[in-house]
């Protein structure tokens, strides 16, 4: 119980010494998601994020599931304290699951290094390449987020947006949320964050504007109909 009951004197003084390892938006020891569409560039904000980090001297590492870092490799050069791992199978018939082969090296990589900070790329490349619960982009989130909570660790995950109740299920695991937008991911005016779940009301989902128009009834088909017979006999 010494770790979780606190007087409310400690907690107001722990809140006042928390430390933001991205402005403030991802706390140290909490579980921050990214997450945008699959075309917008996740990976090249992540990076910029842990530029941000290891300029105070923080050690990272990069799991680069989601096999992106090519693309990027002057913007990794430029990042001291990085480390990066590639889930790999160890053998050709490894029947081991993807996200257990993550998950285990995250652990391992934790427990004997002093790196604290980890950005895993992409739950979404981890979930598609495994089976069973696993599978779910969700459950591979909240195996990650367990870990952070258990190790005292500060995860940055990334995700590709896919339904809303999805998204929402990795939102309900985040302590903050960093959404890209479509237009221009390395805008700051186009980055919407939720630093703070507790001062976010919950919104209903809001309804699909695509989907708002009733159906046109029996009698506006005919005179719908009729005009355009109407609009066709006159261009001849």
């Amino acid at each position: 119980m010494k770790n979780q009951l606190l007087s409310a004197t400690d907690f107001v003084e722990n809140v006042k010494n928390t430390v933001y390892i991205y402005r403030k938006l991802w706390r140290e020891n909490t579980t921050a998601l990214i997450h945008a569409p699959q075309s917008v560039d996740k990976t090249a904000k992540a990076l910029e994020i842990a530029a941000e980090a290891s300029a105070s001297g923080r050690k990272i590492v990069y799991i680069n599931a989601a096999n992106t870092l090519h693309d990027h490799a002057d913007a990794v050069r430029r990042i001291s304290g990085l480390s990066i791992f590639n889930p790999r199978y160890e053998s050709a018939d490894d029947t081991s699951d993807y996200a257990d082969i993550v998950i285990g090296a995250i652990e391992e990589i934790v427990t004997t290094t002093d790196i604290r900070t980890v950005i895993v790329d992409s739950v979404s490349r981890i979930a598609a390449l495994s089976f069973g619960r696993n599978s779910s982009a969700a459950y591979v989130m909240k195996r990650l987020t367990v870990l952070q909570i258990r190790l005292g660790i500060s995860i940055l995950v990334i995700a590709n947006d896919t339904t809303r109740a999805a998204d929402r299920a990795l939102l309900n695991l985040a302590d903050s949320e960093i959404l890209m937008l479509q237009s221009d991911e390395s805008d700051p005016s186009d980055m919407s964050a939720r630093s703070d779940k507790s001062d976010q009301p919950d919104q209903p989902d809001q309804p699909d504007r695509s989907a708002t128009r009733p159906p046109l009834s029996r009698r506006d088909r005919r005179i719908l109909r009729r005009q355009q017979q109407s609009l066709k006999s006159r261009k001849k």
